[in-house]
């Protein structure tokens, strides 16, 4: 089980190394599994199948020990976050990380941590935005919260509103605009 007080540490860590993710496996099934799973967060995932040489410890380490061996030397080495498992235990320690990072996300620190990256990563991208970029993550979002709020009241306007904080006649307006920029 992934400690919790880890994660911030790790959070810290992985923004430094770009949100990297090394697997250790020689399976390319559970590797490929692994990357489904975490095809939805911030990672980007690297499988490594050679001797430690090649293995850069930062970010995440996912160590496959069916197929891999790992010296205590570099599981003692402090840098990253290893996790270990056997084929299925390694995916379910997987899930458990991940479940683990997006609670955090659910707090207001940890959701704009999670914000603050995906804008950053956004921005260095040097992207064109049609109105600047202040105005187009404005739209985006205001968009989305309304969006996926009214999906999850399945189309009530009074609980969307709710949920929101806004007036019904707010939000109708919002969808109106939203309805028209279409």
């Amino acid at each position: 089980m992934i400690d919790p007080s880890m994660l911030s540490e790790t959070r810290k860590s992985l923004a430094s190394s770009d949100e990297i993710v090394q697997v250790l496996t020689r399976s390319e099934e559970l590797f490929s599994k692994i990357v489904e799973i975490g095809q939805f967060s911030p990672y980007r995932h690297f499988r490594r199948t050679g001797a430690e040489e090649e293995i850069d410890p930062g970010g995440v380490m996912l160590v496959d020990t069916g197929t891999m061996e790992i010296s205590s030397r570099k599981l003692n080495s402090g840098e990253g976050m290893w996790v270990l498992g056997k084929g299925e235990a390694l995916l379910q320690q997987w899930k458990n990380f991940l479940d683990l990072r997006m609670s955090g996300e659910c707090s207001p620190e940890g959701f704009e941590e999670f914000l603050r990256l995906r804008v950053r990563q956004a921005l260095q991208r040097s992207c064109t935005w049609p109105g600047g970029a202040y105005d187009f993550f404005q739209g985006i979002l205001s968009s989305v919260l309304v969006s996926e709020a009214l999906d999850l009241t399945g189309g009530n306007r009074q609980k969307t509103a709710q949920i929101l904080g806004i007036s019904r006649t707010t939000l109708r307006n919002r969808m109106q605009g939203k309805s028209e920029l279409q």
